[in-house]
């Protein structure tokens, strides 16, 4: 066999391996989706009679997706049903859902009030993540997206969730090597810890130039109904806009949308005003 017939044949394994891989991920969406259906626990044998794919292929992807949470099995019964993850995430599509729509008001009016940019982020591993931006109505603005990451450590939304964050989240980031963005970046544990503790005492963040040269900002924690601080209302803004004329003025209006946010989704904890 020539090379080209052995390029044909690898060409068309490649494929049929994709085309295998693509139907059991099209099958395990049909289990969970199955399962969530029934309302009720379901036997191996009901589900294969009910989901189309060979039993041992179902019966693999169920042990996969238990084995992830994603799929609970009886003890007695040995019966399947939807696992905790599945709500899990169900249930962070919900809250994130819930924190746009409650905050896309507010952000407006700070973004009116202000004309700087405006960020809703969330926490994840160390990072803020930017799940909401309006732009700026100056014509020097930072540069930003939705979906964006940013260290924790070093932007004001991503102190104030880090500050509100677990004990030993904490304790496991202030043990992690923290990057030298900027020559005024935070890389010494004991500098953020004290950044975090600020946070706690004041209800608000600052960051000047930590992350990008020339860029600052200022971020207020948004809490739910249990009080717990699930998200952050920042700006972010070039320096030179924000001097001592008006720092006063967008920290107050950043606490403000960031309490009324928290009013809208149940919170009863008032804001800190000064």
């Amino acid at each position: 066999m020539d090379q080209r017939s052995d390029n044909a044949l690898s060409g068309r394994t490649r494929r049929a391996a994709s085309r295998d891989e693509s139907s059991q991920v099209h099958l395990a969406l049909d289990l969970l989706e199955y399962l969530g259906g029934t309302g009720v626990p379901s036997s191996l044998k009901d589900v294969a009679a009910e989901v189309d794919g060979p039993k041992a292929t179902i019966h693999r992807l169920l042990a996969t997706l238990r084995s992830r949470g994603y799929v609970r099995q009886e003890q007695q019964s040995l019966s399947y049903s939807l696992g905790i993850r599945c709500y899990e995430l169900g249930n962070q599509w919900v809250h994130a859902l819930n924190r746009r729509d409650a905050a896309r008001p507010h952000l407006d009016r700070l973004n009116e009030v202000t004309g700087e940019t405006v960020h809703l982020g969330v926490y994840d591993q160390g990072d803020v993540v930017y799940i909401e931006k309006l732009e700026s109505t100056f014509d020097v603005v930072p540069k930003s997206y939705v979906g964006r990451r940013c260290p924790a450590a070093n932007v004001a939304t991503g102190r104030v969730l880090l500050a509100y964050q677990p004990a030993d989240e904490i304790r496991a980031q202030l043990r992690q090597s923290l990057a030298q963005h900027t020559p005024d970046s935070v890389n010494d544990p004991e500098e953020l810890e004290l950044l975090l503790e600020m946070v706690r005492r004041d209800g608000y963040a600052l960051n000047h130039g930590s992350y990008r040269p020339g860029v600052g900002g200022i971020a207020a924690p948004i809490r739910d109904h249990t009080g717990a601080v699930i998200a952050a209302v920042g700006l972010c803004l070039p320096e030179q806009r924000f001097g001592r004329d008006r720092f006063e003025s967008l920290r107050a209006e950043t606490v403000a949308a960031a309490s009324a946010v928290s009013s809208e989704l149940g919170s009863a904890l008032p804001a800190r005003t000064a």
